[in-house]
């Protein structure tokens, strides 16, 4: 369970951690007055996130408001249930982060130092010097709004391949990039097609269908009849009576619930190659899609105004936008695509061609926005909770649990986690879910198997 000691209390407490849970209440009472540091410089901002997703001329508009403050063991950098409006970076020192029911230490020297300690809106947890500190202070809105205005660009696949020159360096080198990268300029990378079945019945259902004929569409595959049955009849759906027939099933997971259902089921065809080699990629894309989709369905049984099948889709199309470099790299040989071009291309266009093609499949706006930001931790939009907010949350809860989590965020510095009704994803319900859950994703993670 080491891997899961840096975002919740771990049974043994070191001496600071003691420190930090037995005096947190006394420490803090008087701050007086932080003395200023040395100046904040570009460079550091340039290194925290998510000021990394901006330019440097981006960050020079508000680094004349970014200061630096010393404080001294036992002064509170900022209290909970505040707003401020600032956000808190650590430059050197440690913090005892306390959130009422639980605390956390952050070192500076650790990879969490890149992402804030808590923002003000309002701050999550109590912050406590432990030792001598020097903390950021960044005026968060004109950093979130800079960052938001960047991502409200319209983000088109084509924007990728303007200019070769910008793209890593390891597709730079790659004949097969570079040979798709000059289809796509051409319009003639072909995108695959809906599975018929998934096709028809969404087309079907926005003209108003009934369950009947809803059914004589699914049953043209009997493969996704059958599962649909089995769904029907499982514990997310269980009536009084099992039901046999697929009409049956339909009637009671709904139509809505079916559409998406059928389109879920059928997905799992596209990530199919006879190369061995793409084979295993597209294997690999997929498990990952589908263990975001199960948090995501999970999540949305949990949360207010969002429809567990409609979010079970949305976290099966994370990973979608792989596909049309995938199915263009199958025509080469094996040997012109080392791994390192693979993993690069598969990061550099699975977002924006994700997008694309659920736009071309005529999904909704809501849905083609997923691809383009579930890998985002600190995307951000006004509003109540979306489907993108959803998958970015089954995504974080899917990465974490795995033996490498890299410098996975505290889930509370998520600007996800400050939205409406959303307080009650801690890192509590986050253990919950990942234990107490698993049978409910181990059930939803069966049908696609």
């Amino acid at each position: 369970m080491k891997w899961i000691d840096k975002f919740f209390r771990p049974p043994g407490r070191s001496q600071t951690e003691s420190f930090a849970e037995e005096n947190v209440a006394a420490l803090g009472k008087d701050p007086g007055k932080p003395q200023s540091s040395t100046p904040v410089t570009l460079a550091e901002l340039q290194k925290l996130v998510p000021c990394n997703q901006l330019s440097s001329a981006e960050l020079s508009s508000f680094l004349p408001n970014c200061k630096c403050c010393i404080f001294a063991p036992g002064e509170r950098l900022f209290t909970r249930g505040q707003k401020e409006g600032s956000a808190w970076y650590l430059r050197s020192g440690e913090v005892a982060l306390d959130f009422g029911n639980q605390s956390r230490i952050v070192k500076s020297s650790s990879s969490i130092a890149r992402y804030p300690l808590s923002c003000g809106q309002p701050y999550a947890a109590d912050g406590i010097a432990l030792s001598t500190v020097e903390a950021l202070c960044l005026p968060e809105a004109m950093m979130m709004t800079a960052v938001h205005k960047k991502r409200a660009r319209p983000i088109k696949a084509d924007k990728i391949f303007k200019d070769f020159k910008e793209l890593p360096k390891e597709l730079r080198k790659s004949e097969v990039f570079y040979t798709f990268w000059r289809s796509h300029s051409a319009d003639s990378v072909q995108f695959p097609p809906l599975p018929q079945v998934a096709l028809r019945l969404r087309k079907a259902i926005s003209e108003e269908i009934g369950i009947e004929e809803a059914a004589k569409i699914i049953q043209t595959d009997p493969i996704v009849t059958a599962r649909l049955i089995e769904i029907a009849n499982s514990p997310l759906y269980r009536g009084v009576s099992r039901v046999t027939t697929c009409q049956q099933a339909v009637g009671r997971i709904g139509l809505m619930g079916v559409r998406n259902l059928v389109t879920s089921l059928t997905l799992k065809q596209m990530f199919h190659k006879t190369d061995p080699r793409l084979m295993r990629w597209l294997q690999r894309l997929w498990q990952d899609s589908v263990r975001v989709s199960c948090f995501s369905y999970v999540l949305g049984t949990c949360l207010p105004h969002i429809d567990a099948e409609q979010a079970l889709l949305a976290g099966l199309m994370s990973n979608i936008g792989a596909l049309p470099f995938l199915y263009f790299a199958a025509e080469f040989p094996s040997e012109t695509l080392p791994d390192s071009v693979l993993t690069a291309a598969i990061a550099c266009v699975k977002g924006p061609l994700g997008s694309e093609l659920l736009s071309a499949w005529e999904f909704p706006s809501e849905i083609y926005q997923v691809p383009k930001f579930c890998d985002d931790w600190f995307y951000s939009d006004e509003g109540t909770l979306t489907l993108t907010d959803v998958v970015i949350l089954a995504n974080w809860h899917a990465h974490l649990g795995r033996a490498k989590t890299g410098a996975l965020p505290p889930i509370e510095t998520l600007p996800t986690y400050q939205k409406l009704n959303l307080r009650k994803i801690s890192p509590e319900f986050s253990l919950d879910l990942l234990h107490t859950a698993q049978d409910q994703i181990e059930q939803v993670r069966r049908f696609f198997q």
